[in-house]
C-alpha cells in the first residue's frame, strides 16, 4: 500500500513536472533565440554608423578597432570594395550562419555581424540549468513527502493487520490504539471489542486451568476418604455397606471423569507449544514495548536457539509484561536473558534498580494487577514466575525444557 501511494504521488508529479519543465525550457529557448538575433541587428546598426564615421574621416578600419566594436560578443567583418578582408571579435566557424546579418554599402563594400552558436548554446544552458535543478528538487522533494505522508497513512493498517493477526491466533494483550482515520478506527473498534472477548474467555480458561484440579479433585478425594471410613464402620448394615461400596464406585469413575477432562484441556492449551524456540520470542517482547527510545534500554543475552514445551504467544505476553514492568518502575538498563539449565529454561529479566520485592513465587492472588496476570499464564503452561534474590530487582520465568 506505501509503495503504491508513493508510486502514484511521485508519478503525477513528475508528469507535472516534466511538462511544465519541457514548456518553459522551450519558452526560455526561444527568448534567448530572439535575444541573440536582437544582438545581431543593433550590433550591425552600430558598426554600420561607426563604420561611416571613420571612413569619412579618413582613417583606417583596423581589427582593434573592429574588436572594440564587438564588445566580445559578435564577429565583425568588414570587406571592402577592394583590398583584404578586416575581423575582429570573438573567432566564428563557416557553420555560425544562424545568428547573422550582412550590410552591403553603397561603395560595394560588406559589413557582416555573427553571433557564434555555442555562446548561443551556453546562454541557454545556463538559462536553463536552474530550471532543471528546480524540477529536480520538486521530484525529490515529491518523493519525500509522498514517503512521510504515505508512511503516516499506511501505519494503522499495519498495526491493525498485527493486531488481527494476533487475534486471529488467540493472543490477548495486544494494544490497539485509536486513529484519525475513520476507516482505520472503525476497524480498529471492532478488534479491540474482539480482543477484549478473547481476553476475558482466556482469563477464564487459565483460572480454570489453575484452579480446577483443587476445586474439584481435592473434594471428591476428601469424600472419597468419608466413604471409604464410612464402609469400614463395625455395625454398618450389610445392605448399606452394598450402598456404600456402590457409592465409592462412582465416586472413582467420576475421579477418572475429572481428571479425563482436566488432561484433556491441558492438552488443547499445549497444543502448538513443542520445541518453541525462546530467543526470538523475547525479541518480540522488546518490540512491544512502546517507544523506540524504550526499546533501547533493552539488552537481549542469548545464547542460541533455546527451546521450551510452552506456547509462543502466551510466553511472548509473560515475558513482554516483565519488560514493561523493568522499563516502567525500574531504574537503568533493563536485561532479558534466556539460558538452558539442562532441566529447565530459565529466562531472566531485571533492571538496575532496587528490589521491589521480596525474594518469593509470584502468586496471582496477592501480586499486582499486570504481574497477576502474567503470574497465571504463567503456571498455565507449567511454568513458574518469581521475584529472585538479588542486590537489584530481577525476575525468574521457570520453563519447561523441550527434549527436541
Amino acid at each position: 500500500m506505501r509503495e503504491r501511494l508513493v508510486a502514484a504521488l511521485v508519478g503525477t508529479v513528475v508528469v507535472v513536472v516534466v511538462v511544465m519543465t519541457v514548456v518553459r525550457a522551450y519558452a526560455l529557448a526561444g527568448e534567448v533565440e530572439r535575444t541573440a538575433h536582437a544582438t545581431v541587428e543593433r550590433s550591425l546598426t552600430m558598426a554600420t554608423v561607426a563604420l561611416d564615421e571613420r571612413l569619412a574621416a579618413g582613417r583606417p578600419v583596423t581589427p582593434d578597432f573592429l574588436t572594440a566594436l564587438s564588445s566580445g560578443v559578435v564577429n565583425i567583418r568588414f570587406q571592402p570594395a577592394a583590398g583584404a578582408a578586416v575581423t575582429g571579435g570573438p573567432s566564428v566557424s563557416a557553420t555560425d550562419r544562424e545568428f547573422a546579418l550582412d550590410s552591403t554599402r553603397p561603395d560595394g563594400s560588406q559589413l557582416s555581424v555573427v553571433r557564434p552558436a555555442d555562446d548561443i548554446g551556453r546562454r541557454i544552458s545556463d538559462v536553463l540549468l536552474p530550471l532543471v535543478l528546480l524540477a529536480l528538487g520538486m521530484v525529490l522533494a515529491a518523493a519525500a513527502a509522498g514517503w512521510v505522508l504515505a508512511r503516516r497513512l499506511s501505519r494503522p493498517f499495519q498495526e491493525l493487520a498485527v493486531a488481527a493477526r494476533a487475534l486471529a491466533r488467540g493472543r490477548t494483550g495486544v494494544d490497539v490504539p485509536h486513529y484519525g482515520v475513520p476507516e482505520a478506527e472503525s476497524i480498529g473498534a471492532a478488534l479491540r471489542e474482539g480482543l477484549a472477548r478473547i481476553d476475558r474467555l482466556h482469563d477464564r480458561e487459565q483460572q480454570f486451568a489453575v484452579t480446577a484440579s483443587h476445586e474439584l479433585r481435592s473434594p471428591i478425594t476428601a469424600l472419597k476418604l468419608r466413604v471409604e471410613g464410612l464402609g469400614l464402620h463395625p455395625g454398618l448394615p450389610d445392605d448399606a455397606r452394598a450402598e456404600v461400596e456402590e457409592l465409592h464406585r462412582g465416586l472413582d469413575r467420576l475421579s477418572v471423569a475429572v481428571v479425563a477432562v482436566l488432561g484433556s484441556a491441558r492438552d488443547e492449551r499445549g497444543a502448538g507449544a513443542r520445541a518453541v524456540d525462546a530467543t526470538p520470542l523475547l525479541t518480540e517482547a522488546v518490540e512491544r514495548l512502546g517507544s523506540r527510545r524504550v526499546r533501547r534500554r533493552v539488552e537481549v543475552t542469548a545464547p542460541g536457539a533455546v527451546l521450551v514445551d510452552v506456547p509462543a504467544d502466551p510466553l511472548t505476553e509473560v515475558v513482554a509484561a516483565l519488560l514493561d514492568d523493568c522499563v516502567g518502575l525500574g531504574t537503568g538498563t533493563v536485561r532479558a536473558e534466556v539460558t538452558d539449565r539442562g532441566t529447565h529454561v530459565e529466562v531472566v529479566v531485571s533492571d538496575e534498580g532496587p528490589p521491589r520485592a521480596a525474594p518469593d513465587l509470584v502468586h496471582p492472588e496477592s501480586a499486582p494487577r499486570h504481574l497477576a496476570g502474567a503470574a497465571l499464564t504463567a503456571e498455565s503452561f507449567g511454568g513458574r514466575l518469581m521475584v529472585a534474590d538479588a542486590p537489584t530487582h530481577r525476575y525468574r520465568l521457570l520453563l519447561p525444557r523441550s527434549e527436541v
